[in-house]
């Protein structure tokens, strides 16, 4: 009689499959917090409970098995984020307006979601330190196979909600088409350069080809229609640089095959449509349908702000409804639109003025440390341009603490790529490349850094740079020793 094997599953349950796993699901997290938002009529899902868990499960870990010193330094960090984040909800409480779109509660989530984002990237980059990032790269592959499905799968079976209001392209069974498109387009960065392993390819080139096609004809956000080819390109122009560099020969299957199928996806948009130049036209369209009635002419801020102007110059506003900072910035904000002629629907470089008038108006150094508040302006004039808005509304503090731990690894990338630059591989260039579209996307696009599963892509893809430059740091160390033996 065969004796049964035993199979231990501890060398399958381990901190680096777990993250890995995390990565894979977050697809299915999505849908289901879309789905029962949409069904409850509730802010809270399933997944809000859910993502929190493994990080906080993690870093217990960590804090009890480790060192007293690194006790100390994860106490002392997570005692910063504690003080800021009380001292933020605070001052939002005590200084937000009836015209705040968002309450106490909603603040807190922005604050809550962003002190877990950095603990997330603490965490990844901490397991996977100095080591593969194989499986971190393959969950990659998995997770966007997952969201490819379930948005084809959306759109076969006719239930897939609409990019924008007006029934302008497909998102699936997602928040946003912003978001999904920002997911899909920084998966690149870590998939593109796959592509090598001939293992990969016969998953890697159909997954990136049905990327293409959702992301330039389907999605219809500018995001997916220029960044979708404008990776490639890039991708290209990096294989070309490094072979050049590197006095190998150029992966001509790979530079070949990326120009054709550039070339191909722009004859499929000729001859099938793109919902992105639809969602142009139809902008264009309507740019004149707003009238400004002091004026008699086509107004330059939307309808919504036009109507709290003229309410503000009629006060007919309820008292306690707006401060008098927010109501000299939307005074601001519609004299400067009428100087620079904006495009009334230019919702974001409306933000971007009112929010920067208002950052200098509201006249508190408070505010300008701590921050005026995410949630605590008209919904119109929400920042959806993200890096303005850790300054302008989470605070000097708030951009430190948030934002200054990407763009420092980012900035040491480009230290270590320059100085080491005969070394450094494709996929180093790739991720220090996307480490820095991360701001681009950020800056000019939004739902990246305010986006869970977004931000798990971007912290994929620094953990990848940084074990990169430990490699190219160590290789340059044993090149110095062989020299001076």
């Amino acid at each position: 009689m065969k004796e049964s094997k035993i199979v231990d599953y501890r060398k399958y349950v381990n901190f680096k499959n777990i993250l890995c796993v995390f990565i894979i699901i977050c697809p299915l997290l999505d849908v289901i917090s879309f789905l029962f938002r949409n069904t409850f009529f509730t802010v809270i899902s399933p997944s809000t409970i859910i993502r929190p868990i493994l990080p906080i499960l993690i870093i217990l870990f960590l804090f009890f098995k480790r060192p007293a010193k690194f006790r100390i330094k994860i106490f002392v960090v997570g005692l910063i984020y504690a003080i800021y984040g009380l001292i933020h909800l605070m001052i939002f409480n005590n200084t937000k307006m009836g015209i705040a779109y968002g309450g106490l509660y909603q603040e807190a989530q922005f604050v809550i979601n962003y002190s877990f984002m950095i603990l997330n990237l603490f965490i990844y980059t901490y397991i996977f330190h100095n080591g593969s990032t194989n499986k971190l790269k393959k969950s990659v592959i998995v997770s966007v196979s997952l969201y490819i499905t379930l948005i084809y799968l959306s759109i076969i079976t006719n239930t897939s909600t609409n990019t924008y209001l007006e029934g302008i392209g497909y998102k699936g069974w997602f928040e946003t088409g912003t978001s999904i498109g920002a997911i899909l387009i920084l998966s690149l960065f870590v998939i593109l350069p796959q592509l090598k392993e001939k293992s990969l390819r016969k998953i890697l080139i159909p997954l990136v080809c049905l990327m293409g096609i959702f992301l330039t004809t389907l999605l219809g956000t500018r995001v997916g229609l220029y960044g979708f080819v404008l990776v490639i390109f890039m991708y290209v122009f990096v294989e070309i640089f490094v072979g050049l560099l590197n006095k190998n020969k150029i992966n001509k299957k790979i530079v070949i095959g990326g120009m054709v199928f550039l070339l191909v996806l722009v004859i499929v948009i000729g001859f099938v449509g793109s919902s992105t130049l639809e969602r142009r036209k139809h902008l264009k369209d309507i740019e004149s349908d707003i009238i400004d009635e002091n004026t008699k002419i086509e107004s330059h801020v939307s309808k919504s702000i036009l109507e709290i102007k003229q309410e503000i110059e009629d006060q007919t506003l309820e008292e306690g409804y707006i401060s008098s900072a927010q109501e000299q910035s939307i005074m601001d904000l519609y004299n400067k639109a009428n100087d620079l002629k904006l495009v009334n629907n230019d919702l974001r470089m409306q933000q971007l003025i009112f929010n920067t008038y208002l950052f200098r108006n509201q006249g508190s150094p408070v505010l300008v440390i701590f921050g005026n508040g995410y949630q605590a302006n008209f919904r119109e004039l929400i920042l959806e341009m993200e890096i303005p808005a850790f300054l302008f509304n989470f605070g000097i503090i708030g951009l430190l603490i948030y934002f200054v731990p990407f763009l420092s690894i980012c900035i040491y990338g480009i230290y270590i790529g320059i100085r080491n630059i005969k070394i450094i591989t494709s996929e180093y260039i790739m991720s220090l490349i996307g480490s820095g579209f991360v701001f681009v996307l950020s800056l000019l696009s939004g739902y990246t850094f305010f986006n869970s599963s977004t931000m798990m892509i971007v912290i994929v893809i620094y953990t990848i740079l940084i074990n990169n430059i430990l490699k190219t740091i160590k290789l340059k160390n044993i090149a110095l020793k062989n020299t001076e033996r």
